[in-house]
């Protein structure tokens, strides 16, 4: 973990209200891996404003750049909109855990809900790499609020749900979880806690139990486990961390 001033290459609004921050990778940059995050600083001029908490969008390797996805939605997301490609950006990073999975799994179904997009993209591209099949499900507002589907690699099989039903089906990207009882060997999701609920009652109801992992995404002030700002209850009334202890746990962990 590092703090960074990292040259900016990009900042587009690509869809919506949401923006592709595309940045030089860093040596700790290119040592992190999918679920990971980073803290993400506007500028020195703007602090004391706190760091805002960003999933690692994308790592390219090969052009050593990497991205953030974003929804411009406040003072601090509004002021990082505003910069531009040569502009410097103050990082610390990389912050909490790998999503873990199971190496051995072949058929990973993963569901994203609005910008909970953003982690799973990279997640998609480290298991098509490893050669598994993904069925990634995106569920937003409206048409306007999908992430664009050519970014995506082509060997991976989507799903799109809409609460409006203006493009994919209508409904909760939820309600698809039941057509993949007998295909999933492990799902991740990525989106509103409300989903994570929704997906618990339907996972358990399967009659193969299936590992299911959750990526929260939740304020916080450092990063670092010193706040205390993130804390989450698993079903034990025990507080969990997300950004030290996470940002990805186990469903069975936090909901009955």
């Amino acid at each position: 973990m590092n703090s960074e001033k990292i040259e900016i290459i990009d900042n587009l609004n690509i869809y919506g209200n949401t923006y592709l921050l595309t940045m030089k990778q860093s040596c700790s940059i290119s040592k992190s891996s999918p679920g990971q995050f980073i803290m993400l600083f506007p500028n020195d001029t703007f602090e004391p404003l706190l760091g805002r908490p960003m999933s690692i969008h994308r790592v390219n390797a090969k052009k050593k750049t990497f991205s953030i996805l974003y929804h411009k939605v406040g003072q601090g997301t509004l002021l990082i909109s505003k910069m531009k490609k040569g502009d410097y950006i103050k990082i610390i990073g990389p912050l909490g855990n790998p999503i873990p999975y199971n190496r051995k799994a072949n058929n990973f179904l993963l569901i994203a809900g609005g910008i909970g997009i953003a982690p799973l993209v990279w997640f998609a591209d480290e298991l098509i790499s490893a050669k598994k099949n993904v069925v990634l499900l995106i569920g937003a507002r409206n048409k306007n609020n999908i992430f664009p589907l050519k970014k995506l690699q082509e060997e991976i099989e989507i799903e799109v749900v809409t609460d409006d039903g203006s493009e994919g089906s209508k409904g909760f990207v939820t309600d698809k979880l039941t057509n993949y009882t007998d295909w999933a060997d492990e799902i991740c999701l990525c989106g509103p806690e409300v989903m994570f609920e929704s997906a618990n009652k339907i996972i358990n109801s399967f009659p193969n139990q299936i590992p299911a992992y959750a990526l929260f995404e939740k304020e916080m002030a450092c990063g670092l486990g010193i706040c205390y700002g993130c804390a989450i209850k698993d079903k034990n009334n025990k507080s969990r961390l997300v950004c030290t202890k996470g940002p990805t746990f186990n469903l069975s962990e936090i909901y009955n």
